[in-house]
């Protein structure tokens, strides 16, 4: 299987719908080098999950990312790590070593739950399947 990031600038594209470099990697190997690097700045939104699809692209580790795109990514049958931040060497050793989930590895302000369309962002992370308390009573 291959693994997808968005790059800029060494760092996991902050949002994936505008990013305009991505790195193919193949899941099972150290990493070291992209299997693939494409130039993303002349490809239309609409076209980037067929294009993934058409990579043999099984899992895309990215930063921010739209509900629409998110949606046509997992339509292609493509895994989704989304709301990645850091230095792709390290998000690589990250995931490879299945920490790609904690704390560090987040996005600014990823720290808590959100839910969108429900879906619940940050699932890999323990920190997010627990609700939070409250200690505020409606009376």
């Amino acid at each position: 299987m291959r693994l997808a990031i968005p790059e800029h600038n060494g760092r996991v594209a902050p949002v994936f719908d505008c990013c305009q470099r991505i790195l193919v990697y193949l899941d099972d190997s150290d990493f070291e080098a992209p299997l693939a690097e494409e130039n993303w700045s002349a490809l239309p939104r609409s076209l980037r999950s067929m294009h993934l699809k058409s990579m043999a692209v099984g899992i895309v580790i990215c930063g921010g990312i739209s509900c629409w795109m998110e949606d046509q990514i997992r339509r292609q049958g493509i895994q989704l790590v989304p709301w990645v931040a850091g230095e792709i060497c390290e998000v690589l050793k990250a995931y490879k070593a299945g920490r790609v989930s904690d704390p560090c590895f987040l996005m600014p302000g990823r720290m808590k739950c959100c839910n969108r369309h429900g879906r619940r962002f940050g699932q890999l992370n323990p920190i997010h399947g627990k609700k939070e308390r409250s200690d505020a009573r409606i009376e």
